[in-house]
């Protein structure tokens, strides 16, 4: 039986490739065995399933001004039961948390990720034999001040979005230590290219790849 893992995250989870000007039409995406969901897959190999869950945009709870498609709280719950069985849960969003238009204080920036872990552990339904799947909370990288699209990082509030996105791996590991949840952090592994100063060249879908498949096979007891 093939173990189940949800990788429920934003852009950097659907693969975006990052541009370094703005074309006016949608983004484009990285092939399989470029995106680090793809190179899980291939890592771990036929006994487990990796099920790709990225949108970009995507908020952990908060709506976008004409965008409520991408709050990441409605979809979750039909989500978790749309791929039941789980196994596992890998959850990173929060980046777009930061956008100007709703960001968190620096005291409410975990609130988000914590009500979606809450829903996780709610949901005995989404797991095997009525429990609920373990959750490894991943930390996302930092965002910068581009060399290409220089209009994005203003778009996050300059220097204090990037300094709330420096906050994330603390954060998300104390509300992993409180919640119960297995936690890694990306931003050790990724970081955000010049293009965009947001989403992640090659290297970086490779690293964190690397990393989970490493993570993952402790959290099911494999060496």
């Amino acid at each position: 039986m093939k173990k189940e893992i949800l990788c429920y995250g934003d852009s950097n989870t659907w693969g975006s490739i990052p541009r370094w000007k703005d074309l006016g039409i949608p983004s484009e995406r990285y092939d399989q065995d470029t995106r680090w969901t793809g190179r899980l897959a291939k890592a771990l190999g036929p006994n487990y399933h990796i099920i790709e869950e990225g949108l970009g945009g995507r908020t952990t709870v908060y709506d976008m001004p004409g965008k409520a498609y991408v709050n990441g709280l409605p979809y979750l719950l039909p989500c978790l039961l749309t791929h039941r069985p789980l196994d596992l849960v890998v959850l990173m969003l929060g980046s777009n948390d930061l956008n100007l238009s709703i960001q968190p204080e620096e005291e409410h920036l975990g609130d988000g990720i914590r009500t979606l872990i809450k829903i996780i552990q709610d949901t005995p339904a989404c797991g095997r034999n009525n429990t609920p799947p373990p959750i490894l909370l991943l930390a996302p990288s930092d965002i910068c001040e581009a060399k290409g699209r220089t209009e994005v990082y203003p778009k996050f509030g300059c220097d204090k979005g990037r300094r709330l996105s420096l906050m994330f791996p603390e954060v998300y590991r104390q509300a992993a230590q409180e919640l119960g949840c297995y936690f890694l952090d990306a931003s050790r592994f990724t970081g955000p290219s010049e293009a965009d100063g947001l989403h992640w060249m090659p290297e970086s879908h490779r690293q964190l790849a690397e990393a989970l498949t490493e993570e993952i096979k402790k959290i099911f007891g494999e060496k």
